[in-house]
């Protein structure tokens, strides 16, 4: 409860507190919330069809796809007009030069939107090589992102909950169809329960292998899973307004599909600061809702 002196006009107050919150906001990231002009987390139309089936094209707008020499090799995010989210480990070693941002695709070599190269890659300063303990990235761009019915931004969590234990999401991407199967030309989807961490620690892959960056998500009998080439891309659930925002990235696992064997994603809730200084100056779209964020309010230090 606020306290107003007596006097005062509470309206005159209540100007001023919105003023301040509005300067916090445009200190913190360079533009108000005003300034974005759009909406996050809208998907494209058409009827999914999950369980590593292909789906209508454009159902991910936010999907895209990172090439390096002529060949796609991990999936990204798009979370702003020029940035979008990957794992670390997918730009580990490399320079900026060397990868090309491909938007707007579901055939990926043949129907995309846009091209864009990378300015800068923002690796996080703890990633394990040896343990991807800290896997992500933020890929800064050469020119901002066109915003269409192809390529949309996806939204990121409020920082509200860190627990997903039960929750259904989304991973989708060009990754194998199997094991040890070829890539796949579009893109494909397949429905991924999150699992409680003690499932995580008695899984098949110990104790010391899983960090509480980590989450796990699969199925106990196996079947269904990310496999290599989905590497970066994004674990999506439906927010409480309904858009869909990113709760995890495709990050390790052994083998694909296997029994027992959850893949393991890098839990983002953990990284809303750190992704907050990558894009500082940049704003951010928001919810069809028009709720604030923890992260766009700039409640993190």
């Amino acid at each position: 409860m606020v306290a107003v002196p007596k006097g005062v006009n509470f309206p005159v107050i209540l100007f001023l507190l919105i003023s301040m919150s509005e300067l916090l906001f445009t200190s913190t990231f360079g533009k108000s919330i005003s300034d974005c002009n759009c909406v996050c987390g809208v998907r494209g139309r058409g009827n999914r069809i999950v369980g590593g089936n292909a789906i209508s094209p454009n159902e991910y707008p936010w999907l895209v796809g990172l090439n390096r020499q002529g060949k796609m090799y991990c999936g990204a995010t798009v979370i702003s007009h020029r940035h979008v989210l990957t794992a670390a480990h997918c730009v580990n070693g490399m320079e900026a030069n060397e990868i090309r941002v491909y938007l707007g695709g579901h055939e990926i070599s043949k129907d995309y939107t846009e091209i864009r190269r990378v300015k800068k890659i923002h690796e996080h300063e703890y990633f394990d090589i040896i343990s991807f303990d800290h896997d992500i990235a933020v890929l800064e761009l050469d020119k901002p992102i066109k915003f269409g019915p192809k390529v949309q931004p996806v939204c990121l969590p409020d920082g509200s909950r860190d627990n997903y234990t039960g929750a259904l999401t989304m991973v989708a991407g060009w990754g194998r169809t199997e094991e040890r199967g070829k890539t796949s030309d579009v893109v494909r989807s397949v429905q991924i329960p999150v699992w409680s961490p003690e499932q995580c620690h008695d899984a098949g892959y110990g104790d010391k292998r899983l960090t509480g960056n980590m989450m796990c998500g699969g199925y106990h009998d196996g079947g269904r899973d990310a496999c290599q080439g989905d590497s970066g891309g994004p674990m999506i659930l439906t927010g409480p307004t309904g858009s869909a925002e990113i709760i995890g990235i495709v990050s390790w696992g052994r083998g694909c599909a296997r029994p027992n064997l959850p893949g393991i994603y890098t839990r983002l809730v953990n990284y809303l600061p750190w992704i907050q200084k990558k894009i500082a100056g940049q704003c951010l779209c928001q919810p069809k809702a028009g709720s604030r964020s923890l992260l766009t309010d700039g409640f993190f230090g």
